[in-house]
């Protein structure tokens, strides 16, 4: 997690120091976007493999909810706020300031015991190795752990489908909101915020209600929910109302995913938890690139489409003015 926070932080200062001498090209924009989104992967599995072992079993759903809870708190602000700052100040100051607080996420890190990362006594379920145990090996223990498992079998075919829908979908929000509700940076960082806003309530409400025995159904009217809300932003054309059906999104996406996360954590043994999770989150977020490159690639089609109407329309107007020339000649 330390590791991962000094690179997120030099990478996104780098791209704030690139694109206010100028020199920021798309292809770079993508490699340091690449680096970015690699480095973010390695502390979400690190803090739910921390967790269980910090925590009684019993208060699990109560840590990962606020843990989620902080996380949705720190989204609103950034949402909320990156919008104003980058029509008010620019694009360039958000990146520094973002760099900033990922360096004070390390330097809080840094002030965590070391042997809270330890696996707890007991938990282990082999004895130590006498060599060390390189990443390919225990990536490939996890996969073995997942595919001995039913429920993580079918958790994996299910959050497949949906992250490859979910996955386009948020790729297209930035052009829906300048598209389709006709509005800026602002709009899109409101329509995150209340996103954001509703994950804060699903996540108190998690940490309020008892829901372990609960989770099939969570999971399948979550997503079946979630479904039919997305479709209604599809015919949303009015900002408040795409606003509204954020939040429902926002509450939805929490309520499902800290109970499956909270059953992750009661079954998989705490020697096993890390690999567990880093395995999940690839494959669970392999299908999300494809998602997102169709969802752009559409939009551009779409755009290039528009133009060639907008074109249409201007020569269909230029005709339209000259036979009106000519028949007054």
């Amino acid at each position: 997690m330390l590791a991962s926070n000094l690179v997120q932080a030099a990478v996104v200062g780098m791209i704030g120091v690139l694109y206010s001498l100028g020199s920021l090209n798309f292809l770079v924009l993508l490699v340091m976007l690449f680096v970015l989104n690699s480095g973010a992967q390695f502390v979400r599995p690190a803090v739910q493999a921390i967790i269980p072992g910090i925590t009684e079993k019993e208060d699990l759903s109560t840590a990962s909810s606020l843990f989620s809870l902080s996380t949705s708190v720190n989204q609103v602000a950034g949402y909320g706020i990156g919008g104003i700052i980058v029509l008010a100040l620019g694009v360039a100051v958000p990146f520094y300031y973002d760099s900033l607080t990922f360096l004070f996420a390390a330097a809080m890190l840094s002030l965590i015991s070391r042997s809270l990362g330890a696996i707890p006594k007991g938990l282990a379920e082999s004895p130590p190795s006498s060599h060390p145990v390189s990443f390919r090996e225990k990536f490939v223990q996890g996969l073995r752990f997942i595919r001995g498992s039913k429920f993580l079998i079918q958790l994996v075919i299910v959050g497949l489908v949906v992250n490859f829908f979910g996955a386009g979908v948020f790729a297209l929000l930035a052009p829906y909101a300048k598209n389709v509700i006709g509005g800026n940076a602002g709009t899109y960082g409101a329509i995150l915020t209340t996103y954001s806003v509703g994950a804060v309530i699903g996540s108190v409400l998690v940490g309020k209600l008892q829901l372990r025995n609960y989770v099939g159904k969570m999971l399948f009217a979550g997503v079946i929910v979630q479904g039919l809300v997305i479709v209604g932003i599809g015919f949303t054309t009015v900002l408040f109302l795409a606003l509204a059906l954020s939040f429902a999104i926002g509450v939805l996406q929490t309520m499902v995913n800290v109970p499956m996360t909270v059953l992750i954590q009661a079954k998989v043994p705490g020697d096993m938890l890390g690999r567990v999770f880093t395995s999940l989150v690839a494959l669970l977020t392999i299908a999300s690139p494809i998602s997102s490159a169709g969802g752009g690639f559409g939009n551009f089609n779409l755009d290039r489409r528009d133009v060639r109407n907008l074109r249409r329309t201007d020569r269909l107007s230029l005709r339209s003015r000259i036979l009106v020339l000519q028949r007054f000649a």
